[in-house]
């Protein structure tokens, strides 16, 4: 097993390796898996487990799905419909979430002073030009 690469099925659209891969692909990952990744073999299932043990399973954020951003104007600081992510430590999750998904799509780190609305508003920016 110590040879063996994790294989994953993707759940849902994904971006890895710098690449979209569509719902239903198959995909060797060696990163942390997130929720949009099934295991399908061994070492892929001790990967997950050793991840969630930590607490360290990626998260996925869905565009147009659940867990939306609050309305615009909105009070940062006050919970949305949804828990929302104003000032908790649940916000700081979601800034460090977006941060990642930044990363992905542009392949450099977001400026650390960057907000999570504009983060917001970048990846969306990006994901329309690339078609997502």
């Amino acid at each position: 097993m110590s040879d063996e690469k994790a294989k994953y099925r993707v759940l849902r659209l994904s971006h890895i390796h710098n690449q979209l891969w569509p719902e239903g692909s198959e995909v060797e990952y060696d990163g942390k898996p997130g929720s949009a990744l099934e295991p399908i073999n061994d070492a892929a299932k001790a990967a997950k487990a050793k991840a969630e043990r930590k607490g360290e399973a990626a998260t996925t954020t869905i565009p147009n799905g659940t867990g939306n951003p609050p309305a615009a104007g909105g009070n940062s600081n006050q919970p949305g419909p949804e828990g929302g992510n104003g000032g908790n430590s649940e916000g700081d999750e979601n800034l460090a979430e977006l941060q990642q998904q930044y990363e992905q799509l542009f392949q450099k780190k977001a400026h650390p002073a960057m907000k999570a609305d504009t983060l917001r508003e970048k990846i969306a920016e990006k994901r329309k030009e690339l078609g997502l």
